[in-house]
């Protein structure tokens, strides 16, 4: 990442990529469709490098994710404690830091999401994400798909949607490599796999705009176990708590990237 700012970065209008043909595109959807319903939930430790604004700094996270939008990931400090609790059931999200006893909550919509992570996505899209997917949800019958265009990328767009991915797929046997999320036409999320495999190894996301990077690489992971859905239930502010409303409007006190 460089210190120079970025330029906007604009989706392609269908009409300026090729379409492709009948057959490629239903080989193309029918095997990322397949791939997605072999994951369905996450159990992993993960090793976290921020890069923002010229800091590097390390973290470490517990998370459990199911699809399609459950999420509840754990900050571990100094000493094993664990320091900030997030939490989403899809409709709601919440954030808990617990040692400064300050409560973060909100409607679980990109704009709060990326208030409590840094990233303007959907709870939805992160979940995947973290599961090798890509953001968006395939749907053969919904997703229309152009390309590949000059840069051997694919446009993937759903009907009825704001946001529209550009996934990179291997000549070899269609996977995922890297990718880029667009919400109406402004590219909101760079994300690369690497090395590129069907495991979980590790995945880069750039949100361009903040010139911010998190590489996530899994020290340990479970996939697809079955999760108590105690794990994903919206707590009540303990008492006490300095509780923040982002639906207002309202700035999270805390140091998010």
């Amino acid at each position: 990442m460089s210190g120079c700012a970025y330029a906007l970065d604009l989706v392609a209008e269908e009409k300026d990529l090729p379409r492709s043909s009948r057959p490629v595109a239903q080989e193309i959807l029918r095997t990322l469709q397949e791939r997605e319903a072999t994951v369905t939930s996450l159990q992993a430790v993960l090793d976290l490098t921020v890069r923002h604004g010229g800091t590097q700094e390390y973290r470490q996270e517990v998370v459990a994710i199911e699809r399609p939008d459950l999420i509840r990931l754990e900050s571990i400090g100094w000493g094993g404690f664990t320091s900030l609790v997030v939490l989403s059931d899809g409709r709601r999200l919440v954030a808990h830091a617990l040692l400064q006893n300050i409560f973060v909550e909100g409607s679980a919509t990109p704009d709060n999401v990326a208030a409590v992570t840094g990233f303007r996505v959907a709870p939805a899209h992160l979940v995947r994400l973290l599961l090798g997917l890509p953001p968006l949800s395939i749907q053969v019958e919904k997703t229309e798909l152009y390309g590949p265009d000059d840069d051997h990328a694919y446009l993937l767009r759903e009907q009825e949607s704001s946001f529209t991915q550009r996934l990179w797929l291997s000549d070899n046997d269609l996977s995922l490599l890297r990718g880029e999320l667009y919400d109406r036409q402004s590219l909101r999320l760079r994300f690369r796999y690497s090395p590129a495999s069907h495991e979980l190894r590790s995945l880069l996301l750039e949100e361009p705009l903040k010139q911010m990077a998190v590489e996530v690489s899994y020290r340990s992971y479970n996939l697809n176990p079955e999760l108590p859905r105690e794990l994903f239930r919206i707590p009540q502010p303990a008492q006490g708590a300095q509780v923040v409303n982002l639906d207002a409007g309202l700035a999270p006190l805390l140091r998010f990237p």
